[in-house]
C-alpha cells in the first residue's frame, strides 16, 4: 500500500472580536451624546445644590455653587467630547445657564415668603416643590449664570483644538 501524499493544509483563520464599545464610547460617537449628559448632569445638579442655598441672602454661597456647578458641567463637557470647538463650548454655557438658574432661582424662593406684603396680603412660604416651579417659569438669564456658563465654555474649549 503505497500512501497518497497528504496536501499541506492552511492553518485556521485567526478571528479577533473586538469588545463591544463602552458606554462612555456610545455617548462620545453620538452627535447629541455630550450636549445631552451635560443637559442632564445641570438639571441634577443644579437641583441638589438647590438645598445648600442659605436662606438668607448670601452672595458667596451662591458664587461657589455657581463655581462649583459651572467646573462640572465644563469637565464633563470636555471629557465627553472628540472635538473641543465652538460647538463644544456652547454646549458647556447652555447647560450651566440651565443648571446655575435652576440652583439660584429654586434654592433662594425654598422657604422665602410667610410674610406680608405690605401688611395687606399674607404670603405662604414656598415649598421646594413652589420654588421650583417658579424657577422653570423665570427667564433663564441672569449676570451670575451668564458668568458661570462663560467659565464653563472656557473650560470645555481650553487647549489647542483637536484635527480628527
Amino acid at each position: 500500500m503505497a500512501s497518497t501524499p497528504v496536501p499541506p493544509s492552511e492553518p485556521a483563520p485567526v478571528v479577533v472580536q473586538a469588545a463591544p464599545p463602552s458606554v462612555l464610547d456610545r455617548v462620545r460617537d453620538n452627535r447629541v451624546g455630550p450636549a445631552a449628559v451635560a443637559l442632564a448632569g445641570a438639571i441634577i445638579l443644579g437641583l441638589l445644590l438647590s438645598v445648600l442655598v442659605p436662606k438668607e441672602s448670601n452672595v458667596l454661597a451662591l458664587v461657589l455653587l455657581g463655581t462649583i456647578l459651572a467646573a462640572a458641567i465644563g469637565f464633563k463637557v470636555r471629557y465627553l467630547s472628540r472635538r473641543h470647538g465652538p460647538a463644544t463650548q456652547a454646549i458647556a454655557f447652555v447647560a450651566t445657564l440651565v443648571g446655575v438658574h435652576l440652583m439660584a432661582v429654586t434654592g433662594s424662593l425654598n422657604g422665602a415668603g410667610g410674610g406680608a406684603l405690605g401688611g395687606l396680603i399674607a404670603l405662604p412660604t414656598l415649598g421646594w416643590d413652589d420654588a421650583l416651579l417658579a424657577a422653570l417659569a423665570t427667564p433663564l438669564f441672569s449676570s451670575g449664570a451668564i458668568v458661570a456658563g462663560l467659565v464653563a465654555a472656557i473650560i470645555a474649549g481650553w487647549g489647542p483644538r483637536d484635527a480628527e
